[in-house]
């Protein structure tokens, strides 16, 4: 006995659309085609068929991998493969899970603690080339001197719209070492004023402040905890990006 297309999918929970896709992917082919009416004609066997897509479907697999396992005479072991990938897949989205439960459950406790809440993203950040100078200080107010030094000996028709500092070492490790920098084009000359280099390109947790010293070492604290949390580690010096009025602290990480 033979089923059109309509009656199959009901019998089969499907839509008929669904089987006319199997159908044009060679997933699901009907069993005969009317050769009058070109209807697809179904037999009751391929009801088996249908149940099996649609529960290694449900388990996660892509219909590639279907049609892979079930066009096979021999079978077995490709589907046994298909499911060990489904489990292994299932086991990475399971631990992806349990992660995320505990970044919210940290974020929720950070929520109700702190002043004001510091959100923070993972952002890839291209190569820059810069004009920059790096020098050992005693106070941080010598890192602006520095900074306003560097933005007078670039030539303002090469400057690019990036500058900032990079943080070497801050007080808290017995010495401040800083490079403030500027983004410069490719014509921009040498100088003894500076350093031409390549600001190299970084995933980076990133946050923003206001600038002022209260808010910037709030902004570090949370950037601090984030990437213990999220288990990464630093991977270069932080650097500090004005934005108009605002600053952008960006901490360069990859995973520990």
């Amino acid at each position: 006995m033979h089923y059109r297309i309509g009656e199959f999918a009901r019998l089969g929970g499907v839509s008929v659309k669904a089987l006319r896709f199997y159908d044009q992917i060679g997933l699901l082919q009907p069993a005969a085609v009317d050769p009058r009416t070109q209807y697809r004609l179904y037999v009751a066997r391929q009801l088996q068929d249908l149940a099996t897509i649609r529960a290694l479907k449900d388990l996660g697999a892509s219909l590639n991998d279907i049609r892979l396992v079930t066009a096979r005479a021999e079978s077995r072991p490709l589907r046994r493969k298909l499911l060990e990938k489904l489990r292994r897949n299932a086991e990475c989205s399971m631990a992806a899970a349990r992660r995320s439960l505990l970044w919210i459950d940290d974020a929720l406790d950070e929520s109700m603690e702190a002043e004001r809440e510091v959100p923070v993203v993972l952002q890839q950040r291209s190569a820059i080339r810069v004009a920059s100078v790096r020098a050992r200080v005693n106070s941080y107010g010598e890192i602006g001197q520095l900074e306003c030094d560097l933005q007078r000996a670039v030539v303002p028709e090469l400057a690019g719209g990036l500058q900032g500092v990079l943080w070497h070492r801050c007080a808290t490790s017995g010495s401040i070492e800083g490079e403030p920098f500027v983004q410069v084009s490719q014509r921009a000359p040498r100088s003894g004023a500076y350093e031409l280099k390549e600001l190299p390109s970084a995933m980076v947790a990133t946050a923003y402040c206001e600038a002022d010293d209260h808010d910037a070492a709030r902004v570090y604290d949370a950037l601090a905890r984030w990437i213990s949390r999220h288990d990464y580690r630093l991977a270069g010096p932080k650097r500090e990006i004005y934005v108009g009025q605002i600053l952008e602290i960006q901490f360069p990480v990859q995973p520990a």
